[in-house]
């Protein structure tokens, strides 16, 4: 991703900014944005990357937000492909259809979307807030457990029948 690109990311989630709890921003106060990739998706399907932005307010915090850039091939040749494209279009639909902002009324930390963009043919980017800690694998059992039934109390029932369309 350059420089102009990521720019362009940042104005296109600007919208969204004080709803998911970032300083508000203008267009003009955006000084610069510094793109830096952060990780590799499976398969080599694209990156994520931390975008720095930089403002002309002075005294203005330090500020970045997390761009997901998933590039699908033309064609899924095997099944494990096809797999991870329906993977890609879940979480796209997840950030763009207000299941993020519903969890997190409910408790559960998960990223604030703040723009999703299909790519017809060529993929989706996923904007968000970043997500302060770090992960392991031998963590706090009961912070997971208890984020897990925040999860499904928020989708117990008839709300998991309308999250995902099977009432309809």
């Amino acid at each position: 991703m350059d420089k102009q690109e990521a720019v362009a990311l940042v104005k296109r989630s600007l919208p969204k900014f004080a709803t998911a709890g970032l300083p508000p921003l203008s267009v003009d106060a955006i000084a610069a944005v510094q793109p830096k990739r952060i990780a590799s998706l499976w398969a080599g399907m694209g990156s994520v990357w931390q975008l720095h932005v930089s403002t002309s307010t002075a005294g203005a915090p330090p500020l970045s937000i997390v761009a997901k850039r998933v590039e699908l091939p033309a064609v899924c040749t095997s099944i494990g492909d096809q797999r991870k494209k329906d993977s890609y279009d879940v979480e796209a639909a997840f950030y763009s259809r207000g299941h993020a902002e519903r969890l997190l009324a409910a408790g559960a930390l998960v990223p604030y979307p703040l723009h999703v963009e299909h790519r017809p043919g060529e993929g989706v980017t996923i904007c968000m807030t970043r997500v302060e800690g770090r992960s392991s694998h031998r963590g706090d059992s009961e912070a997971f457990v208890a984020w897990l039934a925040k999860l499904h109390a928020t989708y117990w029932g008839s709300r998991a029948d309308e999250a995902c369309g099977c009432g309809q």
